[in-house]
């Protein structure tokens, strides 16, 4: 009787960790199509961009050497593994402007001063796959967990049948 109250809660805990597993696979999917959607759209933006001004004038050659002062990180993404929870999360840190970040100027400006709209709105769409490139990098770490965890669970589940 013992064995069997085992093996009902393993099987509950199984049938649970598959249907978070399959929302997470919902939330992941839906995550790299926003991503997508959000690298496109700021592709576009930037083709229009170079359309508007001349493909000459948005090109890399306006762009600082890799060793400049002027080149600086927007973003930090900090990794922690959850001892709670046995996963990594990933926390997306946008590093804020301040007296010691004053020299470092906007890339925009590196094109120029008057730009179109749309070079505003393909940063803007960069930085937003940013975020979202953070929220897949969380949900796959769940999805590893839970894969993890419904394998060991499985195993036992096979090894308490067997021993019966």
């Amino acid at each position: 009787m013992r064995k069997e109250v085992d093996i009902d809660k393993i099987c509950t805990t199984l049938d649970k960790l598959t249907l978070d597993t399959l929302t997470l696979m919902e939330e992941h999917v839906q995550l790299k199509l926003n991503l997508e959607n959000s690298m496109n759209d700021g592709i576009l933006n930037l083709a229009k961009t170079r359309y508007i001004v001349g493909q000459n004038n948005i090109s890399s050659l306006q762009l600082p050497a890799e060793d400049s002062p002027e080149i600086e990180a927007i973003a930090v993404i900090h990794s922690e593994e959850d001892e709670k929870l046995g996963y990594r999360t990933h926390d997306l840190e946008i590093i804020k402007k301040s007296e010691n970040t004053s020299k470092i100027q906007d890339p925009l400006k590196w094109f120029g001063v008057l730009l179109p709209q749309n070079l505003h709105m393909a940063q803007n769409r960069f930085k937003q796959a940013l975020v979202w490139i953070g929220e897949i990098a969380n949900v796959q770490s769940r999805l590893n967990y839970n894969c993890n965890k419904l394998k060991g669970l499985r195993q036992l589940k096979n090894d308490s049948v067997k021993t019966e």
